[in-house]
């Protein structure tokens, strides 16, 4: 083809596309808006807020095991026993809560020590071994240990406060049991 007809054409292109998308345009109606002339919202209230502390008035005089009320079938319901209520649930609550500070405070303080007899990658050997310990009423238990992918599963009993505990245990482990085992920090 001729390049003054691929430039008619493209202009001719052009043109039609131009067309086509502002025709509708000036043609339609612009769309509808609708103007919103009130509104259900109600006015803001102009009120004045004072902020105050109100003072709390206690009465000393009134004696608290005294009747607070006093019904016609001769029941006499007592303050003294609604706040017994309050103070039992009060000292349980604060009982629970000291025995979770206890706690607490012991393991993030304390460092142990502990006696590992053996370190299994099955777990059936870890727990028979465990299980055999519990039976002679040493305070084992097993810890999984994750290494490379792999888990390995240790045999510990304890723990003991003093490394001096540790080492009697261990020294006992071997000659009750025959076990020979090592002594380490916990945890």
């Amino acid at each position: 083809m001729e390049q003054k007809l691929k430039e008619r054409l493209v202009g001719a292109a052009v043109l039609v596309a131009v067309a086509v998308i502002f025709i509708p345009i000036l043609f339609t109606d612009s769309p509808e808006t609708e103007v919103i002339s009130g509104s259900n919202i109600p006015a803001k209230p102009e009120t004045n807020f004072n902020s105050r502390i109100v003072p709390v008035i206690e009465d000393d005089d009134k004696d608290s095991s005294a009747p607070i009320a006093q019904k016609d079938d001769g029941l006499i319901i007592e303050q003294k026993v609604v706040a017994e209520k309050l103070i039992s649930a009060k000292e349980t609550n604060a009982e629970k809560i000291s025995e979770i500070e206890t706690d607490v405070k012991a393991t993030v303080g304390l460092s142990a020590w502990i006696v590992q007899l053996g370190s299994f990658t099955d777990e059936e050997n870890a727990q028979s071994l465990n299980k055999k310990l519990r039976e002679a009423g040493y305070p084992a238990f097993v810890e999984p240990l994750k290494r490379n992918d792999k888990i390995s599963y240790r045999v510990r009993v304890g723990p003991e406060i003093k490394r001096s505990e540790a080492d009697k245990l261990l020294k006992k482990l071997k000659e009750k049991m025959e076990l020979d085992g090592i002594v380490v920090s916990y945890p």
